[in-house]
């Protein structure tokens, strides 16, 4: 069977980290002289996800949160890998890039242990206004007293 193609169901343990390999036993290469088979080995390569970043067993993602969420405060649902959903808090008063921990949502190991769902807080501004949010904002920027670049 050598050189032709072949199609393996691969059972993929939970909790496997970054560049451990599995082992089939008797798919590898043909023996000489009619010996058995030698044994494949499959070498895992986890990949960042376009919502995940694995490090460790902690997993690292990004929520996004409009200006007025971060200035109040929010109840937010996030998405965990095991497409389970977790209410957090969001503490009003919140600023770009500060993190916020969530125990035992994170890459769940061989032993079963579970590390921590990490994640960043990212302020996003509308595009686009509507005429009342411009407004909104024009009488924010009257009465605020709020300067970030005062030193």
């Amino acid at each position: 069977m050598e050189g032709k193609a072949k199609t393996l169901d691969i059972k993929i343990p939970e909790g496997i980290k970054n560049g451990e390999k599995i082992r089939i036993i008797g798919q590898g290469k043909m023996g000489k002289h009619g010996g058995k088979n030698g044994d494949l080995y499959i070498k895992i390569n986890i990949q960042d996800g376009k919502k995940y970043r694995l490090n460790g067993n902690d997993l690292y993602t990004t929520i996004l949160i409009t200006p007025w969420e971060a200035a109040l405060g929010a109840k937010a649902k996030v998405n965990s890998i095991d497409d389970t959903k977790t209410q957090i808090y969001i503490p009003s008063g919140i600023q770009s890039g500060e993190i916020i921990e969530i125990p035992q949502k994170g890459y769940k190991s061989k032993n079963g242990e579970r590390g921590n769902l990490i994640a960043q807080i990212k302020i996003v501004v509308p595009e686009k206004l509507t005429k009342e949010e411009t407004e909104i904002f024009k009488r924010l920027k009257e009465i605020s007293k709020f300067n970030p670049r005062r030193v």
